[in-house]
């Protein structure tokens, strides 16, 4: 019978565990180099880290997102009639891009993350 109960217990914690919502981030000032997050919808990627440079891939509104970790925050700006900042991050999941390349995880690129944009999974 106390192995039962303990087994009850065990996958009633896997349950919650299961049943956990993933941190979802509104308010973007909380990140900072090393932050981790998944961004869901589309984002311009420039491979060089100049905010002029030419976009080369775009990504697919998914719902894996894009995963990334930022390596730097450059700063606050507007574009394309959008506040939000400017981030240099390094890809940490593979993904496909809407001219149907395949992006390696480990790539590294210039984004433009809107304030408006929720980031999921966010660790510090």
């Amino acid at each position: 019978m106390k192995h039962y109960i303990l087994l009850l217990i065990l996958f009633s914690q896997i349950f919650c565990f299961a049943q956990a919502e993933e941190a979802v981030l509104n308010d973007h000032t909380g990140i900072s180099v090393q932050s981790s997050f998944r961004i869901m919808g589309v984002i311009d990627l420039r491979t060089e880290k100049d905010y002029s440079s030419e976009v080369k891939f775009r990504t697919l509104n998914h719902e894996g997102g894009m995963k990334v970790s930022v390596l730097e925050v450059l700063k606050k700006d507007s574009y394309q009639g959008q506040k939000g900042m400017w981030l240099y991050v390094l890809l940490t999941s593979p993904i496909w891009v809407d001219n149907g390349d395949w992006i390696e995880k480990y790539r590294k690129f210039l984004i433009f993350l809107p304030d408006d944009m929720p980031v999921f999974d966010f660790e510090e």
